[in-house]
């Protein structure tokens, strides 16, 4: 067990389009990056000198002299040598971008940033459970730049299913340049999902029968149908740290007990819900049709009733 105080090694395979917020996690004191490596020399290049790090242009290098975390920031879909040397090794990966193809290619697979590791996310959910019978649920989520709408997306979807149980018909209400939203139909009630470029802030809305709650990047605001306040406060900001505290909790994957064995899978069951429910959206927005999360499951050979 290292200690606390003691910096975490990793490795990183970083996309062109992500060295500017991989540069950012990166240099946080608590990661010591010992290798780095992408498929784009002036990033590898630029990340190796300023990291000290030693240089890959391979993916499967890198994880082959990866000691214990390998965190993958990329968007493209693994081939079939990079899945296979991923799921040999005996290591933890963590991936910043990800599709349901991507997840369903490694099994022991993290995913960053995680809604449940955000603190606005924690504090959604603690209200979820008092809250009663939700009506209509609203998650706008804003990143930083374009190029992370995908891990907004996530993020929307993970509150969704947070909320609303299990989600299935999915429909895209417009995509343009920048921006994504969607309507949802979840068990437990109905949803919209708004994903945006601006400031890096998720703000969440419940209606139903607690009255009016609202969790927000900074606040918590929730008024009861007879119009008195049941809570009112003001949250730390999140930064980095979803990202940062995926990687420092990431672990080798051998050598765990029977109850850390179930709740990898049930992490992983959850993981793949989330992908499944992000790629429907962005189905729906291509089709300009309503999509299924369970269509989208089962054409990748993925029983829906088993998740």
């Amino acid at each position: 067990m290292p200690h606390p105080f003691e910096a975490r090694e990793i490795s990183a395979w970083i996309s062109a389009a992500r060295a500017e917020r991989a540069a950012r996690v990166l240099s946080d004191p608590r990661l010591r990056l010992t290798r780095i490596g992408s498929d784009d020399p002036k990033t590898r290049r630029t990340l190796a000198t300023q990291f000290n790090a030693e240089p890959f242009d391979d993916l499967r290098q890198l994880a082959v002299a990866t000691p214990s975390v390998l965190w993958i920031d990329r968007r493209e879909v693994l081939d079939e040598l990079e899945r296979e040397v991923l799921a040999n090794e005996d290591i933890a990966i963590v991936a910043g971008a990800c599709t349901l193809q991507f997840l369903l290619a490694l099994p022991h697979c993290e995913t960053a940033p995680s809604f449940r590791r955000m603190q606005v996310g924690r504090a959604l959910l603690s209200v979820v459970e008092t809250f009663g019978r939700v009506e209509v649920f609203q998650t706008t989520v804003s990143v930083a730049d374009e190029s992370r709408l995908g891990e907004g997306l996530r993020v929307a979807a993970a509150s969704a299913l947070a909320v609303l149980g299990s989600i299935d018909q999915v429909t895209a209400l417009g995509a343009r340049a920048g921006t994504l939203t969607a309507s949802v139909i979840g068990e437990r009630g109905l949803g919209t999902l708004a994903i945006g470029v601006g400031v890096e802030a998720a703000s969440f809305a419940l209606v139903g029968e607690g009255g009016l709650a609202t969790v927000a990047s900074g606040l918590v605001g929730w008024r009861r149908r007879d119009g008195s306040w049941m809570e009112e406060a003001r949250l730390e900001s999140d930064g980095d740290e979803p990202t940062i505290q995926t990687l420092l909790e990431a672990e080798r994957p051998s050598g765990r007990s029977e109850h850390s064995v179930a709740t990898d899978a049930a992490r992983q069951r959850a993981r793949l819900r989330i992908a499944a429910l992000a790629d429907t959206v962005r189905l729906s927005a291509r089709t300009g049709q309503s999509e299924s999360v369970e269509a989208m499951l089962q054409s990748f050979g993925v029983d829906p009733y088993e998740m």
